[in-house]
């Protein structure tokens, strides 16, 4: 199994640069979730490669006839400092319709932007608990069930 991390690094005076990278064990989710708390690093959007594409509206110019496809889920993960936040969204096997869902913590008390996304307050938790919940997802393909989940209106999921 391999997920496949897309982020930035931000060097003073320079454009960001975009960097892809793919992890394929819990000791390499642990090395990056450690590079992501470097000043100079984006957050990162983590894709699991064995999950279902599905199709896009976007014509594929390199195949007349087919469309672009994309993945059927996106989870973001950020660290500010010693803490961070996930967010999943997707189709998580535990209803019918997909979900947004972010990491629920003890902070902080007001919204916070990790990646594009505005988090809900109380969304960060520890960067080793990202570590964990990444390797789950890693080792599952599936919506990490190892931290509490809440909706963007802050209501908390398990």
């Amino acid at each position: 199994m391999t997920l496949q991390v897309q982020y930035w690094l931000h060097e003073p005076g320079q454009p960001p640069v975009e960097k892809v990278a793919e992890l394929t064990t819990g000791d390499e989710v642990r090395a990056f979730v450690a590079t992501l708390a470097a000043e100079t690093v984006s957050d990162a959007i983590l894709t699991h490669t064995t999950r279902p594409r599905v199709d896009t509206a976007i014509p594929d110019d390199e195949r007349p006839g087919h469309y672009l496809t994309m993945p059927d889920h996106s989870v973001i993960a950020g660290i500010h400092g010693e803490r961070g936040a996930l967010s999943y969204r997707g189709d998580d096997g535990l209803g019918t319709e997909p979900v947004h869902l972010y990491s629920h913590g003890d902070g902080p008390e007001q919204p916070v932007l990790y990646e594009t996304d505005e988090f809900p307050p109380y969304c960060e938790i520890p960067a080793e608990t990202i570590a964990e919940a990444l390797t789950e997802f890693l080792e599952t393909g599936s919506r990490p069930l190892n931290i509490t989940w809440q909706s963007g209106d802050a209501s908390v999921l398990s």
